[in-house]
């Protein structure tokens, strides 16, 4: 698969109408043209009124038609255009790839009532959102520690890998990988086990360094119709 990855600066305070246009209109209209959504989140600590939305597509074939399907599609410029314009500010936009040992998610389906158990976990839920720049030619290296190191390390202290991808097209030599906590508490205890934990400091840390040239962190939050690891 390949993914459109997208980050949208809104206007202060328009989070919460951007994403029940999503749910009520977005999500079904590129539903139809078999576009599943592999991630949605809103910043809750680092630069405000961010969203980031991922979407999947088979291939480049089925990007270029899914695309230019919904965005003829009646219920998009008739419906959904009209109810979100203005509430955007900023838009970025990368092609991305993603590596073997990330998730994949199946379609979205019956998205949780307010109130039900899934839905209270997922408001619960919180996601270690980081952005990084990388030396050109060192993302293989990185991408194979964090596959042999990191993402197992993580999960044996309960951390679960939301997303990872890298990027094709637009900004090169990025990688964004997302990390989902079960809380906010679970956020405080897992990173300091992990940053305790041997193995990182002796094995991980030192097969990266020297990778980097750039880190951007965002706490995040999603919403009752993104996916999310089990």
């Amino acid at each position: 698969m390949i993914y459109d990855f997208r980050m949208y600066t809104l206007r202060p305070g328009a989070t919460p109408d951007y994403r029940a246009g999503v749910k009520e209109l977005s999500l079904g209209i590129r539903q139809r043209y078999g576009i599943t959504l592999a991630g949605w989140y809103w910043s809750e600590i680092g630069a405000l009124n961010q969203v980031v939305h991922i979407w999947g597509y088979e291939d480049a074939k089925h990007m270029d038609e899914g695309k230019e399907a919904f965005h003829n599609d009646p219920d998009w410029t008739g419906k959904y255009l009209p109810r979100t314009r203005g509430l955007v500010e900023k838009q970025q936009t990368w092609t991305m790839n993603s590596p073997d040992f990330a998730p994949v998610y199946p379609q979205v389906g019956e998205i949780p009532a307010e109130g039900t158990p899934e839905y209270i976990r997922k408001n619960k839920m919180v996601f270690d959102f980081r952005m990084y720049s990388f030396k050109p030619g060192a993302i293989p290296s990185y991408m194979a520690a964090a596959e042999e190191i990191a993402v197992p390390l993580r999960k044996s202290h309960g951390i679960n890998l939301a997303g990872w991808y890298y990027s094709d097209i637009g900004d090169l030599n990025l990688v964004t990988h997302i990390w989902a906590y079960n809380d906010l508490k679970h956020f405080k205890e897992g990173k300091e086990a992990v940053a305790a934990d041997p193995d990182w400091n002796g094995k991980y840390v030192p097969r990266v360094r020297g990778l980097l040239t750039a880190q951007n962190t965002y706490l995040m939050n999603t919403s009752e119709f993104g996916p999310v690891p089990e």
